[in-house]
């Protein structure tokens, strides 16, 4: 039961960011070249079913036909969300007028604030300030806000972004471009999305309230991290151990040149120090820490329709071999085992092989398997009967739209029986998403080339693994 009202209290915390009853939107305009025409068609389209009220001194009656309000101590009391797309200057004056009328979370856009020192540095501290003495959940300043799809809210200045497809995977960017990537990145897989925060330049909420709020969030099931520097770090590393513990926790950090680090410092005020020291620090706190953003999307796809990784080798299939030869130098470089078949079901495989196949693994079975794709489901389904293989893999080449179609709805059927995951490698145009989608549905998950499958299934083995050292540290 204390775990339980332990997990509200979080959850109320950070409710009126992600859940709010109301929005303001300061500096909301008319004119499609202001930040603040942007910011209100934001959260308008998002569906948003609450009063959103705009704010700018030189409305007439109405900004987008909502009522307008000339500032904000002229809105009615208890408004919860305030986004900002004014100047940096006029913030911390406006954020403290909408204290005075109860203000519970912020979005900043701005930026001019610790990234640019001087006196940037000295007004971040007086936001940050005013945040604390108010309780107020404040996102930024320097970033593109903040959205969830199952409020729905979208605080951003991207109306698009209400379109993202809903879903369990949830982004905390210390970078808005990079944030960006990652949610293209999630849309191309066809991955839906919970929550996504651009952290900025942190001035009062970090990445340790983020991630004590994930943890706890019931539409959370992955969540993933771009990091460029740390501030609060034995914070965020306590937060991060105990919300890796509950649901995987994966992260892309960069910083490390000397180039890089004089651009992060511009950009959100804080830079990484040693590569090695946040890949062995994130790895303590069973955090994944991945090499590229396309890498951890694909894995974030993938455990969030398996949950746990397969923790033990790997069956593939395929109609044609060069692809499969791909995977298969990658996954042995990575450490993923690839087992033989035990005698007994290399005989049963060999009953319905084609001539001159090899009952093995990799199990090359040439054409014959393009057209007659039932060759895929008899073997996987044998294969998986095995104890040392803990998911099946298919190769299959589209014939760039023209051959047949892969039987997705039944491979996924043998994973449901055996209770192991399954992969298909679908080597097709971008034309055949709709065939993607539709196996991703059914429960496959999809790459589209050799080289991504086998980086997916040895970070798979890679997280394996780092949960398994991370238990028996525990």
């Amino acid at each position: 039961m204390t775990a339980v009202r332990d997990r509200e209290k979080v959850l109320r915390k950070l409710r009126p960011l992600f859940y709010p009853e109301s929005v303001a939107v300061v500096g909301a305009s008319d004119n499609p070249f202001k930040l603040g025409f942007h910011a209100l068609a934001a959260v308008t389209s998002s569906g948003f079913s609450g009063p959103v009220y705009p704010v700018n001194p030189r409305a007439a009656g109405t900004i987008q036909g909502l009522r307008a309000y000339p500032g904000v101590s002229e809105l009615p009391e208890g408004v919860e969300l305030f986004v900002y797309a004014v100047p940096e200057r006029e913030v911390a004056g406006s954020l403290r007028e909408a204290a005075a009328r109860g203000a519970r979370a912020a979005v900043v856009f701005a930026g001019g604030f610790r990234e640019v020192g001087g006196e940037g540095a000295r007004r971040q501290e007086e936001l940050a300030g005013i945040a604390r003495e108010n309780g107020i959940g404040l996102v930024g300043p320097n970033c593109i806000g903040m959205f969830n799809t199952h409020a729905p809210i979208n605080a951003t200045f991207a109306s698009p972004l209400s379109f993202v497809r809903r879903g369990r995977v949830s982004l905390v960017s210390q970078s808005g471009g990079v944030g960006t990537a990652l949610l293209c990145g999630l849309t191309e897989e066809m991955v839906g999305v919970g929550k996504f925060v651009s952290a900025g330049n942190r001035a009062a909420l970090d990445f340790p309230d983020y991630l004590e709020y994930l943890e706890a969030d019931p539409h959370t099931t992955v969540v993933c991290l771009f990091l460029e520097g740390v501030d609060r770090a034995r914070e965020f590393l306590e937060k991060a151990r105990e919300c890796a513990a509950s649901k995987p926790v994966l992260a892309v950090s960069s910083g490390f040149t000397g180039s890089a680090h004089r651009v992060a410092l511009s950009h959100t005020g804080t830079a990484a120090t040693s590569e090695a020291v946040y890949r062995g620090s994130l790895a303590q706190a069973g955090i994944l820490r991945l090499e590229d953003t396309g890498r951890m999307v694909r894995l974030a796809k993938a455990l969030d329709m398996f949950g746990r990784p397969p923790s033990k080798g790997v069956f593939m299939a395929t109609h044609t071999a060069g692809p499969a030869i791909i995977i298969s130098d990658i996954c042995e470089r990575e450490g993923v085992r690839l087992p033989r078949l035990s005698e007994e079901r290399a005989a049963r495989v060999r009953e319905f092989l084609p001539p001159h196949a090899e009952p093995d693994n990799p199990l090359d079975m040439f054409a014959q398997a393009w057209t007659d794709t039932s060759l895929y489901l008899r073997s996987a389904d044998i294969a998986l009967e095995q104890e040392d293989v803990g998911c099946a893999v298919a190769v299959f080449a589209s014939g760039l739209g023209a051959g047949p179609t892969f039987p997705a709805r039944e491979f996924a059927e043998l994973g449901r029986k055996h209770g192991k995951p399954v992969f298909l490698c679908l080597i097709a145009p971008m034309n055949l998403a709709g065939e993607l989608e539709e196996a991703q549905g059914h429960g496959v998950c999809v790459v589209n080339s050799p080289e991504k499958m086998g980086h997916l299934l040895s970070d798979l083995a890679a997280y394996s693994r780092l949960r398994e050292r991370v238990s028996r540290n525990r």
